[in-house]
């Protein structure tokens, strides 16, 4: 025993004994623990020592721990290179079992990445602009277009008067901007001297001057937009460029600010360059250029005319709440002042109706961090589940390594036993097998980065609707690539950690002098069977959802459109770069059509504003008779076409006559009609004859009814049957912007010759792009069609993995077994018997994953009823055919084996053991 004087000291020493690790080698700790009783020695006589001695023994002291600290690490670090470097070798000698798993984990990594990556792209990234978490959108984006009804719900579209007066009258906003509620493509000119001066498509933004202010965005060359240029009607024809428009038309010429682009005759000044990382407030769509909103009016076809007009509502609202204001303090100022705003735009007789519309008009205001999105609303549920199915995907792939990984274990139990004589730890050795399980899962991970490279393109090519891909960035980025990683790392824990454990536990003595091992052979054939089971059940929870979206799909596509789509192409043609009006464009696309008849292999053609699934153009009809069944409403879809639209898209008449030369801009206004008009609107007589008018009921003799046609679809192919009026392009004087062709013969040589036969007519009509009439309709199943394929690929991506787990359970079950099977073939058994045996015992495997599979599936295709069309969630066929393919391709899985197995020479089986 110490004197109490001592023990402050024996304890500091005796502590910073304490903190030196347990895992250091056993003889430096018992150097250290001399070192301690000799310094203990010292402590007894520690009075009589001088303080030279005293400091110098805790200097030692101290020094002895720090060396200890620093020794660890480094000791720590050395053991993982030597584990990393022996995991590599071991990898490196068995090429086909490296190879089949970073494969299977590539798949499965590269799967869940891509789609990661899209759903990172649509959904969650944040604008590239300073603080986007305080920026709020008025309504939720989802409207689109122009409406001049009154307000009586949710809002999402606002005039230029009201986009002022939230400007000037709120409290809690720094700022508030505006943006057009859709882009509008145009075509100009770059004037400059290097320039070739041809036709360029542009996509046209026009936004308020506090836009880029509100955002927090800087230009990355020249300036910005500001309220100054937002001030007088058509006053400062200024622009802002994309950074990808600059780099790809101007050559990312540095002194491109003061350049022009004339558009319509109106020559805009580039007063600057976005950010390269800016591409606007709205998700999916890439502008190539921004323009005060004082400048719409000279857009062609210049019909946005409603500035000063409170009735025309067609602006998108973003605002940045001032620091300390919440969104619910927000959200009570803006409909205070929305509601008041309504209340004199309603004027001094307000009627109970229209108090009505004021009592339930609101305005929800939404988080604008991450975008206007439309593409949010219709992708999200899908890639949601695309997430969950890829996610499965990687369940299946790391249940195929972990097989893989326990037959290698297997194999091994001689090195493993060695290696635990020679005095290695079961911990030590559980961590060499984690290693090479992340060596693998790095192996995957970086072949699936690739694959999700190239896989994240054809997803954006999918989802798109056009032409042309939607403007999405899906390159690897620091979450994308996070993602990736964390996949990784979960993936080596969930395949490598069980085998890892089992292999850990092997006994010695047991293990030298067994030659087979048959102690570990039957516990890990369990867990194997255990993993095919899951893998099984997994796979056909895949199919049976693949199976429902592609009769989804399937049914979608066999929906009756309306038109006859074979043999027809659809031209975009801008005729706005003319700059013709009134009867001089009219014999402009009249002389077209006529040219474009007159090539051989043409059959009819007509120009059309308004197309299927290109948005609509709706407004409330009127009769003298206003007396409309209970229940139906005003709304009609109008759509300006030529002369032989009809005959061109395969709509048949069914009563009076269609356009004709007759129609003209000083003759009566005419409109043919759906058959759904004529049975909503004119139910008790023939409606030839009869007028209707558009706006009021003050124009309720403006068209004169001339015939009948039947139905054809406008929005989509799901939408019912909707009244839709049609009006010749002869008595409106508008430009019509497409233009669809009827041919016989190959589309390969009509293409070409109504190209030549339209530039002949005027050289300034740019067509934008081809397409045919299937093509098209079917691109508005865009959403559909990427589930689908998806559904499809990975479903059956599933089957073969879990068809290959199947296989190599049963071919190491057969391997582990060859003696027996030998034996019972020397005993009399027949080749049938030895098939049946190994059969036997992979009906059992399927037949239990496949309970499973169908319990899980009748339960988790519920939450996808929303995307079913035709189809109930537990549909009977469809489960019924992914259970038969699941069955026959585990059949063949399982028969390879067993035919093996059959063919085992009883002679060489006993003479091998």
């Amino acid at each position: 025993m110490f004197e109490d004087r001592y023990k402050p000291y024996l304890w500091l020493i005796k502590f910073i004994g304490v903190l030196v690790p347990r895992r250091l080698r056993a003889d430096w700790r018992q150097e250290w623990e001399a070192e301690l009783r000799s310094r203990e020695m010292l402590l007894a006589e520690w009075d009589r020592l001088d303080w030279k001695t005293k400091l110098d023994l805790l200097r030692r002291s101290l020094g002895a721990f720090w060396d200890a600290l620093l020794l660890q690490p480094r000791r720590l670090e050395d053991e993982m290179f030597q584990d990393l470097r022996f995991g590599l070798r071991m990898l490196l000698k068995t090429p086909g079992f490296t190879l089949a798993a970073a494969l299977s984990l590539a798949l499965g990594i590269g799967a869940n990445t891509a789609i990661f990556s899209l759903i990172d792209a649509v959904l969650l990234r944040s604008l590239p602009v300073r603080e986007p978490e305080k920026l709020v959108l008025f309504g939720k984006g989802e409207g689109v277009g122009e409406t001049d009804d009154f307000p009586d719900r949710s809002w999402d579209l606002f005039s230029y008067p009201f986009y002022r007066e939230m400007r000037r009258r709120n409290e809690v906003f720094s700022d508030v901007a505006a943006t057009l509620s859709m882009s509008w493509t145009v075509h100009g000119v770059v004037n400059s001297n290097w320039a070739s001066g041809e036709m360029l498509r542009i996509n046209v933004q026009p936004i308020s001057g506090s836009y880029f202010s509100t955002l927090g965005v800087h230009a990355g060359l020249g300036r910005v937009i500001t309220d100054a240029d937002d001030q007088v009607a058509g006053a400062h024809p200024v622009a802002v460029v994309s950074h990808a428009w600059w780099e790809s038309r101007l050559g990312a010429d540095p002194a491109a600010v003061g350049k022009t682009v004339t558009i319509d005759k109106v020559a805009y000044t580039i007063i600057g360059v976005a950010p390269k990382e800016f591409f606007g407030a709205t998700v999916g769509q890439a502008p190539d250029m921004w323009i005060p909103l004082a400048m719409e009016t000279q857009l062609p076809p210049g019909h946005w005319k409603g500035r000063e007009n409170p009735e025309w509502q067609s602006l998108h609202l973003i605002a940045r709440l001032k620091d300390g204001v919440s969104a619910e303090q927000a959200n009570a100022a803006v409909n205070l002042l929305f509601k008041q705003s309504l209340q004199e735009r309603a004027g001094a007789q307000v009627s109970t109706e229209r108090l009505q519309d004021i009592q339930h008009a609101y305005i929800e205001l939404t988080p604008a961090g991450r975008g206007i999105s439309y593409l949010r609303g219709e992708f999200s549920l899908s890639l949601q589940i695309l997430m969950a199915v890829v996610g499965v995907v990687l369940l299946i792939a790391c249940a195929n390594v972990a097989n893989l990984l326990l037959a290698r274990a297997a194999a091994r139990q001689k090195e493993f036993a060695v290696r635990m004589a020679l005095g290695a730890g079961r911990t030590r050795l559980i961590r060499q097998l984690l290693t090479e399980s992340v060596l693998l899962a790095g192996l995957g991970a970086a072949a699936g980065i690739f694959l999700a490279w190239r896989l994240s393109r054809m997803l954006v090519l999918m989802a798109s609707t056009g032409s042309e891909p939607l403007p999405l960035d899906v390159t690897p980025n620091a979450r994308i690539l996070g993602f990736t990683l964390l996949a990784s790392m979960l993936s080596a824990l969930v395949f490598g950690t069980a085998p890892a454990l089992r292999a850990a536990r092997i006994e010695p003595n047991s293990s030298l002098k067994s030659g087979k091992g048959a102690a570990q052979s039957t516990s890990r054939s369990r867990f194997g069977k255990a993993l095919v089971v899951a893998q099984v059940a997994l796979s056909l929870l895949l199919l049976v959802g693949a199976g429902l979206f592609v009769r989804t799909l399937i049914n979608l596509q066999n929906l009756p459109s309306g038109f006859n789509q074979q043999n027809v192409m659809l031209f975009y043609v801008d005729t706005t770069t003319t700059d013709y009006k009134g009867a001089q464009l009219t014999a402009l696309l009249r002389e077209v059509e006529e040219k474009v008849k007159a090539t051989p292999g043409v059959q009819a053609a007509s120009f059309s504003a308004y197309f299927f699934n290109q948005g609509a153009w709706t407004s409330s009809m009127f009769t003298r008779d206003q007396n409309l069944p209970e229940g139906q409403g005003r709304d009609v879809s109008n759509k300006v076409v030529g002369q032989d639209y009809f005959a061109t898209m395969g709509i048949q008449l069914l009563q009076g006559r269609v356009f004709g030369p007759q129609d003209t801009d000083k003759s009566q206004q005419v409109a043919v009609i759906s058959e759904a008009m004529a049975r909503q609107f004119f139910p008790n007589g023939s409606p030839l004859g009869r007028r209707f008018g558009r706006g009021g009921p003050e124009n309720s003799e403006q068209f004169e009814i001339i015939g009948v046609v039947k139905d054809a679809k406008d929005k989509s192919l799901t939408e019912e049957w909707r009244p839709i009026a049609y009006y010749p392009y002869s008595q409106s004087g508008e430009p019509q912007s497409n233009f669809v062709v009827r041919y016989s013969g190959a589309p390969e040589a009509v293409v070409p010759q109504v190209r030549q036969a339209i530039r002949q007519v005027n050289r300034n009509l740019p067509i934008d792009g081809v397409v045919s009439l299937s093509e098209h309709i079917s691109r508005s199943l865009a959403r559909q069609r990427l589930v689908a394929r998806l559904a499809a690929f990975f479903g059956l991506l599933a089957l073969l993995l879990a068809c290959v787990g199947l296989y190599g359970v049963l071919s190491y079950a057969v391997a582990r077994r060859t003696n027996e099977i030998g034996i019972r073939m020397a005993l009399g058994a027949r080749h049938r018997d030895a098939l049946w045996l190994v059969l036997r015992e992979a009906l059992a495997l399927v037949c239990a994953g496949v309970v499973i599979g169908l319990l899980a599936s009748l339960a988790a295709t519920r939450t996808a009823s929303t995307l079913l069309f035709g189809l109930n969630p537990n549909d009977p066929p469809t489960i019924a055919a992914a259970t038969l393919l699941l069955l026959a391709v585990a059949a063949l899985a399982g028969y390879l084996p067993a035919r093996r197995a059959a063919r085992v020479d009883p002679m060489v089986a006993l003479r091998s053991e």
